[in-house]
C-alpha cells in the first residue's frame, strides 16, 4: 500500500518542474514566431560608416560598409546574404531556429565553416544571441542582437550597427537636349543609402542618379531627416543637390529643372 503512495508523491513533486519547462517552451515558441516575422528585410550600416569620421573615432576602428539581406527559406529558415558594396564580396549563411530548454536556439551554416550555434534571450523586444560555449567557434563572429530597428553584431567593443531599410518606389525624369523630359519609372531604392542611376544610351540627357538616406544624427541639435540626393554625370561621390523631410516621411520629391524625381514608400502604393 505504501508503494503507490510513494510513486504518487514522486510524480507530484515532478509536476511543477515539468509544467514550468512546458510554460518556458511556450513563451519561447511565441517569441520565436515574433522573431521569425521580424527578421526578413534589408539592413545596412550606412549611418555608422558615414558618421565615423565626424565623431573623431580612431581610423583603425572604421568598419566597412555592409548590406545584409535576410530572406525566408523552406521549413521556417532564412538565408542571410552579406554584401560589401565597395569590393563586391558576398557571403551567404543559412539560418535555422528551434526552441530548446525554454530558449530560442539558432544554427548558422556557412559552406566550408563549422556551424555556429547561438542561444537567444529576449529583453524588451530585443533578441540577443550569444554563442553556445561548447559550439562556439571563430565562425560565430561574436554576439548578435536583433530588434525591429535592425541588427547589432560582432565585437562588443566595436560592433556593426545595421539599420532596417524601408523600400521606396521612384520615378526619375531627366531633361533632354531638346528641353523635353525623359521618364523612367519603377525604380526601387531604400532609405539606408539605396541608390539608382538613369543612363542615356543615345546621349540625349546627362547620366543622373538618386540616393536616399534616413539620417540619424548621433550628436548636435540637427533633426533626424529623410534625405533624397541628386547626382549628375560621372561623379558618384558628390551630390549636386538634395531635399529632405521628416525621418518617417513616406514621400519625397525634387524638381531641379534639369532633373525631377519622386519617391513613395512601397507600402503606401
Amino acid at each position: 500500500m505504501r508503494t503507490p503512495l510513494l510513486i504518487a508523491a514522486l510524480l507530484a513533486s515532478c509536476a511543477p518542474a515539468a509544467a514550468q519547462d512546458s510554460s518556458a517552451d511556450k513563451i519561447a515558441e511565441r517569441d520565436l514566431r515574433e522573431m521569425r516575422a521580424m527578421l526578413p528585410g534589408t539592413y545596412t550600416n550606412e549611418e555608422q560608416v558615414y558618421f565615423h569620421g565626424e565623431l573623431d573615432r580612431p581610423a583603425d576602428t572604421a568598419l566597412p560598409r555592409l548590406d545584409l539581406i535576410i530572406a525566408p527559406r523552406d521549413a521556417g529558415g532564412f538565408t542571410a546574404r552579406t554584401v560589401n558594396p565597395a569590393t563586391g564580396r558576398e557571403t551567404e549563411a543559412r539560418l535555422s531556429y528551434s526552441v530548446r530548454d525554454g530558449a530560442i536556439v539558432s544554427r548558422e551554416q556557412r559552406d566550408g565553416q563549422p556551424d555556429c550555434i547561438r542561444r537567444f534571450t529576449r529583453v524588451l523586444g530585443q533578441y540577443r544571441g550569444e554563442p553556445v560555449p561548447d559550439a562556439a567557434s571563430e565562425s560565430c563572429g561574436g554576439f548578435v542582437s536583433a530588434s525591429p530597428e535592425g541588427f547589432v553584431f560582432g565585437s562588443p567593443d566595436n560592433p556593426f550597427v545595421m539599420k532596417r531599410a524601408r523600400e521606396f518606389r521612384c520615378w526619375v525624369s531627366p531633361r533632354k537636349s531638346d528641353n523635353s523630359y525623359g521618364f523612367t519609372n519603377n525604380i526601387t531604392i531604400h532609405d539606408q543609402g539605396g541608390r539608382a542611376w538613369v543612363e542615356s544610351e543615345s546621349g540625349e540627357h546627362d547620366r543622373v542618379g538618386i540616393k536616399m538616406r534616413r539620417v540619424d544624427w548621433p550628436t548636435g541639435r540637427n533633426r533626424d531627416s529623410l534625405v533624397l540626393y541628386a547626382y549628375r554625370g560621372q561623379d558618384e561621390d558628390n551630390a549636386v543637390s538634395y531635399g529632405w523631410t521628416g525621418p518617417d516621411g513616406d514621400r519625397l520629391a525634387l524638381n531641379l529643372r534639369w532633373m525631377q524625381a519622386s519617391c513613395t514608400l512601397a507600402d503606401n502604393e
